[in-house]
């Protein structure tokens, strides 16, 4: 995952001298001179319904991104406390559960890369094009989604009634042989 966020960084950074030609020192430097650049209210530019509805389209697509990476944190490092359980399971053939632990880990990772990388992208496009940057941004909060569709599930349920049976068990009777040993 730190590998996964580092590339997202390096990559954003990356993107950003190629679309703008200056380098941000972060994503919130990009945001707020969109913000500036596009908001911002003058004497020429008087506000209007347009430019009302985009605000609340921007301020939705970047708070539902915010929580939804605050959610997929946690959701990670649950699954990081319960991936070693797994592996016990593994000697003795029940592989199903730390397979269906890896693609969720991976599922994890590649949401956060491409939604954030989205999100950004679609804040380096909103100043010259805001219809195109909306739309770049809105698809952003449909990745979890489109990811689902292939397999990869970032949701945090039980994979597996069996995974579930058999790693419950194999806790119970390690518990009885910790306390035989006590």
């Amino acid at each position: 995952y730190k590998f996964c966020i580092s590339l997202q960084g390096m990559f954003a950074g990356d993107l950003t001298g190629a679309m703008t030609g200056s380098i941000h020192n972060s994503i919130s430097g990009a945001g707020l001179a969109t913000l500036s650049s596009v908001f911002m209210v003058t004497d020429m530019v008087l506000p209007s319904l347009f430019l009302l509805l985009t605000m609340i389209a921007f301020a939705v697509c970047v708070i539902k991104i915010f929580f939804a990476n605050i959610k997929r944190g946690g959701i990670l490092l649950t699954q990081i406390a319960v991936g070693s359980l797994y592996m016990f399971s593994v000697p003795r053939g029940y592989s199903e559960g730390f397979h269906q632990w890896c693609k969720q880990v991976i599922a994890l990772c590649l949401t956060a890369f491409l939604q954030t990388t989205l999100l950004f992208l679609g804040l380096l496009t909103f100043p010259t094009n805001i219809l195109l940057g909306l739309g770049i941004m809105l698809a952003a909060n449909e990745v979890p989604r489109i990811a689902q569709q292939f397999g990869l599930d970032t949701s945090a349920k039980f994979q597996s009634m069996v995974s579930v049976v058999h790693t419950t068990s194999m806790l119970v009777n390690m518990g009885r042989q910790i306390a035989r040993g006590a």
